[in-house]
């Protein structure tokens, strides 16, 4: 797996935005404070438009490391969205005005922000390089070679929640806000980047044709917890087991109350012969029904 990384000030911006839209506490209050009503603009104007926030929202953070220019980025999302020709120039321009307000007032606030997040992807990327190889050998190993995905890039932003990230496996991307320590002692950060980046290639045919769109995500992220502290005991980063996996759903926002079924069912697997597709869409028959 080939890494690029890149810190991003507009990618910042708007997963910053997404973090105030989802409820998540944050890390900086002063911070969410500052951004609070140009984040709430945005929000009222991707609904005047008629986009749907969440999903517009998971795409800009995307694609904002891709485009210096707002406009650019607007279009881009909308078109993949909704179409072609669906917003008018007026739509755009204004959506576009609002994440500018984000950017002004994220730069009142942090205007060193690149500079310092160039700075704390340094030890982010020594513990990465130092384990994350062999933390990945071992991810395919345990399922199949064509999991991973070859290439990816990580793009670092400001820890808003203090310890977060998103994966985009159209873009082959992962989101990572550049904390300066294990915010959890027990979970390094090189396990969480670990298991966004596991989750990129689940959109390839051979996994995602045996699991509903809507439901992949879910799948993605809850399929590879266990698969990563599983690895992660070759590389002596933690082990695997109901304490473990109960707390790293927990750290990474993900539902506890799956935490017993996520359990037998990579119990169910590590001790048979299932292809890790059809075991994919077994866990999505688990938690779905």
């Amino acid at each position: 797996m080939q890494l690029r990384w890149k810190a991003s000030f507009s990618a910042t911006c708007l997963h910053a935005a997404a973090c105030l839209s989802e409820g998540f506490s944050v890390a900086d209050q002063a911070l969410a404070t500052n951004l609070q009503p140009a984040a709430d603009g945005l929000l009222r104007e991707l609904n005047a438009c008629g986009l749907p926030v969440e999903k517009t929202l998971s795409l800009l953070v995307s694609l904002a490391a891709e485009y210096e220019n707002n406009r650019d980025l607007i279009e881009v999302t909308a078109t993949r969205i909704v179409g072609a020709g669906s917003l008018g120039d007026a739509s755009i321009s204004r959506l576009a005005g609002c994440v500018a307000d984000l950017e002004t007032a994220l730069l009142r606030q942090s205007p060193a922000l690149v500079d310092d997040l160039v700075v704390r992807g340094r030890p982010l990327r020594e513990q990465w390089d130092a384990r994350g190889p062999g933390l990945m050998r071992q991810v395919a190993r345990l399922t199949e070679q064509s999991f991973l995905a070859s290439e990816c890039e990580i793009v670092l932003v400001a820890p808003i929640v203090g310890g977060h990230g998103r994966p985009h496996l159209r873009n082959n991307r992962v989101t990572f806000e550049a904390v300066l320590a294990n915010p959890h002692a027990t979970l390094p950060e090189t396990l969480r980047l670990g298991w966004l980046l596991a989750q990129l290639n689940l959109d390839l045919p051979c996994y995602s044709d045996l699991i509903a769109g809507p439901r992949l995500p879910q799948v993605a992220q809850l399929a590879t917890v266990p698969l990563i502290l599983s690895a992660a005991e070759t590389v002596e980063l933690t082990t695997l087991s109901p304490e473990t996996l109960s707390e790293a759903l927990t750290c990474w926002h993900l539902p506890t109350d799956k935490a017993d079924q996520l359990h037998q069912w990579w119990d169910t697997y590590a001790t048979g012969n299932t292809r890790w597709a059809v075991a994919l869409a077994a866990l999505d028959t688990m938690i779905n029904g």
